[in-house]
């Protein structure tokens, strides 16, 4: 048993280390055009270097939510096309630094349809692993259109990973729905302001805890043309305790090591860590249920539509 944790593991177990960078900043600009996100990608190329100068060896960095555009009133007018040079600006720094990044973003999908809200991952070869779109956009200030899928993909050291953007994260759903599709580290960007500093840790830390994964958080620290956005940022392991968090308020790099294939063993082999074979096996300890429990019948909001 490991004392300390919230979860018993039994066995040897051998897992590579991911090492995660988080960029607590804000946009240099908010961007009109397409030119505008020029100047937020340089801002974001010199956190990316600051953490391979004083950080060396990091294999993902996560942006904030919409980093690259920010909110200006016509914020719609500054969305990239994924063929666009900005795009590709990006695919170069991957591949040139030989990481990882989650990139906020607005993207423009060419298909007549307002642009979506999107993270965009870009692996080490300079390739998009995976684009996804906000499907839950906070009303009624966000008029972006939503998506309908959280994908899980593989990244690297062994990381399943699965990414939400900020007001995505209040909903249970959908941190279930990336850990029913098997991810093992969830990162969720953000633009959030103040008042909600409590419920954005809360949220952070029951998604970890409730489903087993890590959970990888960034958020902006500026003042924009209507918000605060108070950062803290947080990296949160799978027993749901934080194992670093940045301060508020103000630009930062935060760097963690975290274990995808410890949360691989939870999920697997751990009866009372294992929450979600516990929900489908309730009462698996009594003689009168065999060994195996009852599964989640008994609850009346699964059965019925919802609003």
């Amino acid at each position: 048993m490991n004392i300390g944790n919230c979860y018993p593991l039994n066995g040897k177990i051998e897992t590579e280390a991911l090492s995660v960078v988080i960029l607590q900043m804000g946009p240099a600009l908010s961007a009109s055009s397409p030119q505008d996100v020029d100047k937020n990608i340089d801002k974001v190329f010199e956190f990316l270097d600051r953490a391979s100068y004083g950080l060396p060896g990091y294999d993902l960095a996560l942006t904030p939510e919409i980093v690259l555009n920010g909110f200006a009133p016509e914020f719609y007018l500054s969305a990239l096309t994924l063929g666009s040079s900005q795009i590709r600006r990006l695919k170069d720094k991957c591949a040139a630094l030989q990481i990882w990044g989650v990139f906020g973003v607005l993207v423009d999908l060419e298909d007549g349809i307002f642009p979506r809200n999107c993270a965009l991952t870009i692996n080490p070869d300079g390739e998009v692993a995976n684009l996804y779109v906000k499907t839950t956009p906070w009303i009624p200030v966000e008029p972006f259109t939503p998506g309908d899928e959280i994908q899980v993909f593989d990244g690297p050291k062994g990381a399943r990973m699965a990414t939400i953007i900020c007001s995505d994260g209040d909903y249970v759903d959908a941190w279930s729905e990336a850990a029913h599709k098997g991810a093992n580290v969830i990162c969720r960007i953000s633009d959030y302001m103040t008042p909600y500093q409590d419920a954005y840790e809360i949220t952070n830390r029951a998604g970890a805890y409730f489903n087993r994964t890590y959970v990888l958080a960034t958020n902006s620290a500026e003042m924009d043309e209507c918000f605060c956005l108070f950062g803290r940022s947080m990296v949160v392991g799978p027993d749901g305790n934080v194992i670093s968090q940045a301060p508020e308020g103000q630009p930062y790099i935060l760097k963690a090591d975290i274990y995808p294939g410890l949360a691989d063993h939870i999920q697997r082999q751990s009866f009372m860590g294992n929450l979600k074979w516990q929900g489908h096996h309730r009462g698996a300890s009594s003689p009168e249920t065999g060994g195996v429990g009852r599964d989640k019948s008994m609850y009346q909001f699964l059965r019925n539509a919802r609003l």
